[in-house]
């Protein structure tokens, strides 16, 4: 964040009464929670594998793999 984006969020908290600066640090609480979350949420419990990527042409129509004898 630019110095000047943060010189004028602190000039706009200094014209609140005290219960509007506490609803905004409440708030900034809950944001900087969501993001822990987020964080936590994108880790998976188990372990994974990463084995490659698929080809660009990969089909995965049962017809491609099995071939379509009329069944």
């Amino acid at each position: 964040m630019s110095s000047l984006t943060t010189d004028s969020l602190v000039n706009k908290l200094r014209l609140l009464p005290p219960e509007r600066i506490r609803e905004v640090e409440a708030f900034i609480d809950l944001l900087q929670q969501r993001a822990h979350q987020t964080a936590d949420q994108q880790k998976p419990d188990f372990p994974v594998i990463h084995v490659g990527y698929w080809p660009d042409n990969l089909s995965l129509r049962r017809e491609d793999w099995y071939g379509d004898d009329g069944r």
